[in-house]
This record gives C-alpha cells, sequence and structure tokens, in this order.
C-alpha cells in the first residue's frame, strides 16, 4: 500500500534566486525517493551531479548512475516520473512567459513557446552555470552580478539547446476533446468537478474521455486538477497568504489534507515552503 506520505533520505532546500518570483530553485543532496510521476506548468531544468537515477521523459530514458553535467528540460505541461538514488542535483523552475521575454530580448527570437529536444544530454557548462547560480543566489552580491549570472546561465541554456520558433520542427497536435478538457479543468480547478462534467464539455463517454485523457496528457483528470491546485497553492504561498486560507481558496476538502499533498508532491511543508519561497 502506498503511504500518503513519501519519504525521501538526503537533504532538500528550495528557494528563490534573489527573490526573482519567476524562479525557483530545489538543491538535492544525496538525495533518495521512490518512484513518483511528476507535472509541471513551467520550464524544469534538472542538472545532476552525481547519483544513480530512473528518469522517463517521453520517450527517453536513463536508468543508472549518472555522470556530472547530466541534464533534462521538462516542457510546460510535461510529465516525467524520477526514481533518485543518492542524487546530487539542482533543479530549476522558470516561468514560461518570462524565459520567452528573456530570449526575445537577449536573441531576438520570436515570440511563442520555446522549444526543447526532449533527450537526455550531458552539458557540463550548463550544469556549472546552475551551480554557480544556486552559490551566489544564498549570498548577498550586487543588482550587476546577478543580472549577468542569470545571463550566463540563459546563454548556456537558450544557444546550445533550444529551437527558436523560426527553426522548423514537427507540428505539435492535441486532441480538441482534450484541450477543452484541460481548459475546462484550469478554469474551474478549485470546484468539484464530476466526470460527467468533463464530459459533456467534450461530447465523449466518461470511460472513453478518461481513457484517452490519460493516455495523451500523463495523468488521469483528478491528478490534472490537483497538479493545477499545487501550482495555484506554491504561488499563494509564496505571496505570503496563510496555509489555511491557501487549503481553502484552491479547493482542498481541509489543511491536512492539503499538507498531505503538497508534501507528498514538493517534499516540504505548506508552512516550510511559504518561508523560504517568500523571504529566501
Amino acid at each position: 500500500m502506498r503511504r500518503s506520505l513519501e519519504p525521501f533520505e538526503g537533504s532538500l532546500k528550495v528557494w528563490r534566486p534573489w527573490q526573482f518570483k519567476q524562479l525557483e530553485l530545489f538543491q538535492g543532496i544525496a538525495f533518495s525517493t521512490p518512484s513518483q510521476l511528476h507535472f509541471t506548468q513551467e520550464y524544469t531544468i534538472i542538472t545532476i551531479q552525481s547519483g544513480a537515477v530512473y528518469l522517463q521523459y517521453r520517450n527517453t530514458d536513463v536508468n543508472g548512475h549518472v555522470v556530472d553535467g547530466t541534464f533534462l528540460v521538462i516542457e510546460p505541461g510535461g510529465t516525467w516520473t524520477c526514481q533518485p538514488k543518492d542524487v546530487t542535483f539542482h533543479h530549476l523552475s522558470i516561468d514560461p512567459a518570462w524565459l520567452q521575454r528573456k530570449a526575445t530580448e537577449l536573441f531576438q527570437w520570436e515570440k511563442s513557446l520555446l522549444h526543447f529536444p526532449s533527450q537526455i544530454c550531458s552539458d557540463p557548462s550548463l550544469s556549472r552555470a546552475l551551480c554557480a547560480l544556486a552559490a551566489l543566489s544564498l549570498s548577498p552580491v550586487s543588482r550587476l552580478q546577478q543580472e549577468e549570472t542569470l545571463l550566463h546561465l540563459l546563454a548556456q541554456l537558450l544557444l546550445p539547446h533550444a529551437q527558436d520558433a523560426s527553426v522548423p520542427r514537427e507540428p505539435s497536435w492535441e486532441h480538441p476533446a482534450i484541450k477543452r478538457a484541460k481548459e475546462y479543468l484550469q478554469a474551474y480547478y478549485a470546484e468539484e468537478i464530476a466526470l460527467q462534467d468533463l464530459a459533456d464539455v467534450t461530447h465523449l463517454s466518461p470511460f472513453y474521455l478518461a481513457r484517452i485523457f490519460r493516455q495523451v496528457v500523463g495523468l488521469p483528470p483528478h491528478a490534472y486538477q490537483t497538479q493545477l491546485r499545487l501550482a495555484r497553492a506554491r504561488t499563494l504561498l509564496a505571496q505570503g497568504f496563510d496555509v489555511s486560507y491557501v487549503a481553502l481558496e484552491t479547493g482542498f476538502c481541509d489543511q491536512s489534507h492539503f499538507a498531505q499533498q503538497f508534501k507528498r508532491h514538493f517534499l516540504v511543508t505548506p508552512g516550510s515552503y511559504r518561508k523560504t519561497a517568500r523571504f529566501s
């Protein structure tokens, strides 16, 4: 039976570098957890310095010991499965709109969602740039050094690895019914939604909708709704709202259930996250 709170070993720290609300940084040292499915609405850059990991994203995976510099970029809306064992890593979440603005300002790239190859790669320079950001962001440095550090990281990330909108690539396509279901869940994430409500919106049977939603999105509808609630909860906690208010505002049945779900997915309690995200 799966426990309500996933155990983990090692140390985990989360903070916002220099209080930039568009960035969130996780650092794990000798970190181990059971296998878990993750979902993100941001760009998520994962660099691994040491350890062993099973990590699966789209049609690629890695299983075993990894070398320093191993990295992967998860795009917004992506799901991935990860089971680290004694892993030292950095995990940077970046707001998609902010990243696109920076790409446009720095490189005059077109204003559309940046695309990254889905395979797991090795780039020691990118890993060092992210480690440098982590180290410097825990120290008082000048505004000039902050901006130089961020620009260096973005250059290491975007120039070698991102595809500009002007580069031809395979067009993406999303099942119209799944698109409507996701939009409905995004609009009413804090409310009690029945599977029949989604079936009515998409004009599909509840059984067929549930089946293809999981196939396409990587999560069943209820888990997708939970992830939307947790994403909104992170934002509210970072803004300083009380945990009890956030639990109610995001649709959780009570504060205890909210705390369990939050710690299960982010491995820190809502109260601890509120302190680090707001005052880091």
